[in-house]
C-alpha cells in the first residue's frame, strides 16, 4: 500500500506515496502524510469525505478545557479543506464507480500532497481528477488548495461546493462558541469562533478563483449558511477535454497570536481578510512558489545523506526531518511540541520529556535558535510547575507529565480497562513519573554546553536549574536504616514498573540535577555576578546551597555488581520473574502483553517496556564505563519489548556505543519503520514525534558519534556495514559546520566562512584534534577507528 518510490528519477529518496485507495487506511495516511509549519498542523484527510474519516486542523498553543473533568487539549479548528464535488448530479466519491488509475503522494521536498486519478461513474462517464495541497512556510497562517476536473468522454454538469465547517469535534468535544459566519466580495467567506475555556478567538478566511482551461472565470457562487457551517458553491458545464479549476487560499489567525493578541475580534476579522488579499495578489501558484523557495533553502542547509545499500534509510531521514519542521513552533517560545506533534488527537497535544531529550538534539545541532525557543518554554511554564511542587507539598519547581500552555499538570487520571479487573486503569504517571523535572533541567544544560549562549542562561537557565534541584532535595526521603537518602514510590522511564523505590534513572538524574546548581551557585557567587544577586535575592541561593551539599552527599545511587556489571533498574527489578518475551517482541501490535497479564502481574516480572537505565548511559555517558554500558545493554535489551516508540532509537544510539554496529542499523530501521512501516494502524492517533527524533540521534548521534559533554565536542563515528557514507550539519557554539564520514576518512568543514576563524577544539574517537581552518580530515584506520 505504501509506495516509496517517485514518478521520476529526481523524485526518488523525496516521495511517500499511496498507491491504491483502501478506507480502512485513512487514519494511516492522514498522519503521515499530514502538512503543517509549525504554527499549524492539517491532518491528510481527503477532499471527499469517508467514515471514520479524522479531519484535523490544530494551531500550535491554542489549548481548550471541555469541562472540568477533562484535561485541557488542542482543539480541532474549522475545516476548510472539503469540497462536495458532484458530477452531472452524482456525487464524487471513490466508493462508487470505478477507479481506474490512483496515485496520492507526499512530496517532502516542498510538503506538497498530491493526488491523481482516473475515475468511471456508475453511468460510464469518465473523469480526471487532480488535487494539491501545502500549509505554506513562507506564510504560516496560509493553506492553499488546488482542484482540477476534467471530463473526458463527454461534457459534463460539474457542482463544486468549498465551506469553512465548524462543526467538527474533539472525538466528541465541541471546544468553540461559534461567532460571526460571513461572505465578502461574493468569493471570500469569513468564520470565527472562539474557544469555550480559554477564550481564543479563531479567524477563519476562504479565498476563491474559478478557472477554465488555466483562464480566470468570474462567477457567482452561490452562498449558504448551516448552523457552524458557511459555503459557496460553484456550477458550471465543462466540454469534453477542457479542465475546469478551483483554487482555494485559506488562512487562520488567532488572537493568541503575538502579532494579533492586542487586536479585538472585528479588528482580528479585518485584519484577516487584508492578509488574505494580500496573498490573493499572488495566486495560488505564485504562494506555492514562496513556500517551495522556503523548503528549498531548508533543504539546501539542513539536509542529511547517506549512501546506503537500502535506499529507504535516506528516504526515511528526510520523512523525519520533513516532519520536525511541522511539528515544532519555531515562532514562538510560549508553545513545545506536542508527543504527537500537530498531527492528531493522540495525547490531547501534551507536551513529554519527548522534547528535551529526543526532539531537541535535533535543532541543538542543526537549528540553534529554535532548539533556544524550545528551553525557554520550560521557562513560561515555571510558575505552573512551582505550583505543581506546592500543591505536592514540595519545592521549587515540579514539572508536569503532561504539560501545556500553563505548565499545570494535564494527565488523564483514567486510561484503558485492566484485562484482569475490567476496570479503567489509573493513570499514575501525572502523579509519580517524576524524572520530567531533572530531564527539563538536562536539556536547560544541554543547550548551554552546545550553544554557550549565556544571555539565556542568565535570563532563564539558571533560575530552572535552581527551582528544579530544590524540588528534589524537598522529595528525597531519608532511610534511617541505611543512612541515605532514597527516591521511593516513582515510575521511572519503564512505564511497565509503577510505584518503585530507587530507579537508578531517576536517582542520577536527581543527583546531577542537584550537583549542577551547586556548582552553578558557586561559579556565579564566586564571579560576584548581578545574575548571582538578583537569584539569590530572589531564591535565597545562599540557604539553598547549604541543603544542596548535605543532601547530595548521601543520595543513594544504585551501583554496579562488581562481577557481572548489571545496574539494578529499581531495588526489586532483578529479583522478580523470568520469563519467555519472545512472544511479545516479535508482534507489530505494541504492548500486546496487556493482553495477557495485567500492569500489577507486569510489577512481578523482569519486563521493561522501554529503554530505562540505559537513557542515563547517553546522559550522563562520562560517568558509566564502555564495560558497563556493554553489560547493561545486553542485560536488559532482551527483556525490553519495546512497546514506547521512545525505546528503539535509544538502543541503536547505545548499540553503536557498545560496538553493536548491525545491530543498532537493525534497530535504527525498526525505528524508521514505526510510521512508515507495514503496520497500518500504528499511526492512526498521530505521527510518533520522540522516534522522528530518535530517528536522528540514531543516525548522527549513533552513526555519526556526535556528543558533547561539558562543552566539549566530541565524534565517534561508527558506520553500519550497509552505509558508505553518511553526511550531516553541525551546528557547535556558533559555528555551522558539515560532517562527512566514510569508511575510510572523515572531513569537517565550516560552512561559515566569514566568521572569525576561532579554533574548534574537537575529540575524535578519544584523540584531541583542532578545526584552525576551514576543513580538517581525519584517516578512521579499517574504517572505524577504535
Amino acid at each position: 500500500m505504501i509506495a516509496y518510490t517517485g514518478l521520476n528519477e529526481q523524485s526518488h529518496g523525496w516521495v511517500v506515496a499511496e498507491s491504491a485507495f483502501d478506507a480502512r487506511y485513512l487514519a494511516k495516511y492522514e498522519t503521515i502524510f499530514c502538512q503543517g509549519n509549525g504554527y499549524m498542523g492539517l491532518r491528510a484527510a481527503h477532499e471527499e469525505s469517508y467514515p471514520g474519516e479524522r479531519r484535523n486542523l490544530f494551531v500550535a498553543g491554542t489549548y481548550n478545557r471541555f469541562g472540568v473533568q477533562e484535561v485541557t487539549e488542542l482543539p480541532n479548528a474549522a475545516d476548510m479543506i472539503q469540497l462536495d464535488i458532484r458530477l452531472n448530479g452524482r456525487p464524487f466519491h471513490l466508493e462508487k464507480g470505478k477507479l481506474l488509475q490512483y496515485r496520492r503522494e507526499l512530496d517532502l521536498r516542498q510538503g506538497e500532497l498530491k493526488r491523481e486519478m482516473l475515475w468511471e461513474d456508475e453511468q460510464g462517464e469518465l473523469f480526471k481528477l487532480s488535487f494539491r495541497r501545502f500549509v505554506s512556510l513562507h506564510d504560516r497562517h496560509l493553506i492553499g488548495q488546488r482542484v482540477e476536473i476534467t471530463p473526458l468522454k463527454h461534457d459534463a454538469d460539474i457542482s463544486i461546493r468549498s465551506s469553512i465547517n465548524g462543526q467538527l469535534t474533539n472525538s466528541g468535544a465541541q471546544h468553540f462558541i461559534e461567532g460571526d459566519r460571513r461572505v465578502f466580495d461574493k468569493e471570500l467567506i469569513q468564520y470565527t469562533a472562539t474557544t469555550t475555556d480559554t477564550g481564543i478567538v479563531f479567524v477563519h478566511t476562504l479565498a476563491h478563483q474559478l478557472l477554465e482551461n488555466g483562464v480566470r472565470i468570474e462567477a457567482a457562487p452561490a452562498p449558504s449558511m448551516e448552523r457552524r457551517k458557511v459555503s459557496l458553491t460553484y456550477k458550471r458545464k465543462v466540454a469534453a477535454g477542457k479542465t475546469l479549476t478551483l483554487d482555494k487560499l485559506a488562512s487562520v489567525h488567532t488572537s493568541l497570536d503575538l502579532e494579533w493578541e492586542s487586536l479585538d475580534a472585528l479588528h482580528l476579522q479585518q485584519a484577516a481578510r487584508h492578509h488574505l488579499r494580500k496573498a490573493e495578489e499572488l495566486g495560488y501558484c505564485g504562494q506555492f512558489r514562496k513556500h517551495e523557495e522556503v523548503w528549498q533553502a531548508f533543504w539546501n542547509e539542513s539536509s542529511i545523506e547517506m549512501d546506503s545499500q537500502d535506499a529507504f534509510d535516506q528516504l526515511a531521514m528526510r520523512f523525519a526531518q520533513y516532519h520536525l519542521v511541522l511539528m515544532t513552533p519555531a515562532h514562538d517560545s510560549r508553545f513545545s511540541v506536542g508527543a504527537k506533534g500537530l498531527t492528531g488527537e493522540g495525547y490531547k497535544g501534551h507536551v513529554f520529556w519527548d522534547t528535551e531529550v529526543f526532539i531537541l538534539p535535533y535543532f541543538l545541532y542543526t537549528h540553534p535558535e529554535i532548539a533556544r525557543k524550545l528551553v525557554t518554554y520550560r521557562y513560561h511554564t515555571l510558575n505552573g510547575a512551582r505550583s505543581k511542587a506546592r500543591d505536592n507539598g514540595y519545592e521549587g519547581a515540579m514539572y508536569p507529565w503532561e504539560s501545556a500552555l500553563t505548565g499545570e499538570e494535564e494527565t488523564p487520571e483514567w486510561g484503558p480497562v485492566d484485562i484482569v479487573t475490567g476496570t479503567p486503569t489509573y493513570i499514575w504517571t501525572g502523579k509519580i513519573e517524576q524524572h520530567i523535572t531533572a530531564d527539563v533541567a538536562y536539556g536547560v544544560w544541554h543547550y548551554y554546553q552546545a550553544t554557550s549562549d549565556q544571555a539565556y542562561m542568565d535570563q532563564y537557565g539558571y533560575e530552572i536549574l535552581f527551582e528544579t534541584a530544590s524540588f528534589w532535595a524537598s522529595r528525597l526521603e531519608w532511610n534511617e536504616e541505611k543512612g541515605q537518602y532514597h527516591i521511593t514510590d516513582v515510575i521511572g522511564p519503564d512505564e511497565y514498573k509503577e510505584h518503585v523505590a530507587n530507579n537508578a534513572f531517576t536517582n542520577y538524574m536527581a543527583y546531577w540535577n542537584i550537583t549542577k546548581a551547586m556548582a552553578c551557585t558557586k561559579q556565579l557567587r564566586e564571579a560576584d555576578s548581578q545574575v548571582y544577586q538578583r537569584l539569590n535575592e530572589k531564591l535565597g541561593l545562599a540557604e539553598r546551597l547549604k541543603v544542596w551539599e548535605e543532601k547530595s552527599a548521601l543520595i543513594y545511587l544504585p551501583k554496579q555488581d562488581e562481577t557481572t556489571k548489571i545496574i539494578p533498574q529499581d531495588d526489586t527489578y532483578l529479583m522478580k520473574q523470568v520469563i519467555d518475551l519472545s512472544k511479545y517482541r516479535n508482534q507489530e501490535q505494541v504492548a500486546s502483553i496487556l493482553n495477557d497479564y495485567s500492569m500489577t502481574q507486569l510489577s512481578d516480572i523482569q519486563v521493561s517496556k522501554q529503554a530505562d537505565i540505559l537513557v542515563l548511559f547517553y546522559l550522563l555517558e562520562d560517568w558509566f564505563t564502555k564495560e558497563t554500558k556493554a553489560a547493561n545493554w545486553h542485560y536488559y535489551e532482551p527483556k525490553t519489548l519495546h512497546d514506547s516508540s521512545l525505546s528503539l532509537s535509544t538502543h541503536s544510539m547505545l548499540a553503536s556505543d557498545v560496538a553493536e554496529s548491525e545491530l543498532a542499523y537493525e534497530m535504527f530501521q525498526k525505528a524508521c519503520q514505526i510510521d512508515l512501516g507495514t503496520n497500518m494502524h500504528s499511526s492512526d492517533e498521530g505521527i510518533h514525534t520522540a522516534s522522528i527524533g530518535g530517528i536522528w540521534k540514531a543516525a548522527v548521534m549513533g552513526f555519526g558519534g556526535v556528543r558533547s559533554w561539558e562543552g566539549a565536542l566530541r565524534l565517534n563515528p561508527r558506520l553500519p556495514e550497509a552505509w558508505e557514507r553518511l553526511s550531516y550539519p553541525l551546528a557547535w557554539q556558533g559555528e555551522r559546520l558539515r560532517v562527512t564520514i566514510t569508511k575510510q576518512e572523515m572531513k569537517i568543514e565550516r560552512l561559515n566562512p566569514d566568521s572569525v576563524q576561532k579554533p574548534i577544539r574537537m575529540t575524535i574517537h578519544g584523540k584531541a584534534y583542532e578545526l584552525v581552518d576551514q576543513m580538517l580530515t581525519v584517516s578512521l584506520e579499517g574504517g572505524n577507528l577504535a
